[in-house]
Parts: C-alpha cells; sequence; structure tokens
C-alpha cells in the first residue's frame, strides 16, 4: 500500500480523498483501497519522512492536509520500481486459518470447505471472462493476471483434497 501511494504523490501533491479518486482513475479496479488504508499508509509514510503534509485552507471547510513526496519518499519508490518484487494482492490468510482448524478439529467439513471455495473460484472465473475491458492493455492484463490467478487457485484446491484424501470435483 505503502508502494501506491508513493506511486500517486509522485503525481503530484494531493490530499488525501485526491488521493484516494486518482488511485480508482488511474488503475481502475486493479486496487481497491480503503480510506483507512490510506490515511494509515500516509501517516506512516510521514513518519518515516517520505512524504510531508501541508496544511491548505479551503472556504467554509476544515484545512486539507496536502502531502507531497520528499526525496526519502522518491528514493524508496524509485527502488520498490527497479525491485520488480510484487506481493500477493489478495491474502489467503482467513483460508488457511479455517482450513488448518478444520483439519484439526472437523476434518468431516474439509470437503464442503474446498467445495465452496472452488464454487466462488469458479464464479470469480466466470465474470472474468464475462469481463471487458474496453481494449485498454493495462486493464487486459491486469484481467488475465487475475484469471491466470484463479485457475492456479482452482488447481490449488485440486491439490489440497488429494493431500487431504478427498474427492477432486468430477472425479
Amino acid at each position: 500500500m505503502d508502494e501506491l501511494v508513493l506511486g500517486m504523490l509522485r503525481l503530484g501533491p494531493a490530499h488525501g480523498y485526491d488521493l484516494r479518486k486518482r488511485v480508482r482513475a488511474e488503475l481502475g479496479s486493479a486496487w481497491r483501497v480503503a480510506s483507512s488504508q490510506l490515511y494509515a499508509s500516509l501517516r506512516r509514510l510521514e513518519e518515516r519522512g517520505e512524504v510531508v503534509a501541508a496544511l491548505e485552507k479551503v472556504p467554509d471547510a476544515p484545512p486539507r492536509r496536502v502531502y507531497t513526496l520528499t526525496a526519502a519518499g522518491e528514493n524508496r519508490f524509485a527502488a520498490w520500481l527497479r525491485s520488480g518484487q510484487e506481493g500477493q494482492q489478495r491474502a489467503r490468510g482467513a483460508f488457511l486459518v479455517r482450513l488448518y482448524f478444520l483439519s484439526r478439529f472437523a476434518p468431516d467439513h474439509l470437503a464442503l470447505y474446498i467445495a465452496q471455495e472452488r464454487e466462488a473460484l469458479c464464479r470469480r472465473r466466470a465474470r472474468l471472462l464475462a469481463q471487458r475491458t474496453g481494449g485498454d492493455p493495462f486493464l487486459e492484463a491486469v484481467r488475465r493476471h487475475r484469471l491466470s490467478q484463479v485457475e492456479a487457485g482452482l488447481g490449488w484446491l485440486d491439490e489440497l483434497a488429494g493431500l487431504f484424501g478427498l474427492r477432486k470435483e468430477g472425479a
């Protein structure tokens, strides 16, 4: 999230609400930002000296904090951009925690749990296959990337079924 904020501020100074709008305008559905995440990130970046905030007076409204990228923030963003490292956008932690507890305390529910996750991924795959990107190469790349993640997830669920000695869907 921090790198996303740094990159958006690289486009120019902005206050929080404008940053959120900028993310939506620039990235579309590739990344969704909750206000709480955005402001937490801005606080962290300001504490580290990677952004600075200045109060901007607004008629008939409280002043806004306008954030600007610092040299330290620019350096961090540039280093991240060069690194080529990508993080997993969708954490699977909640699924794995529940899978762990089911395997330990309710193994008879594992097949249903995995089947429900498979159904959710199949619905997601159908939505992605139907999604139109209007010829935008970036949005098409995002759609294809997400589709490959869903396909990988479905394959992984098949592996899970095998690991736990369960029947694979269609088997």
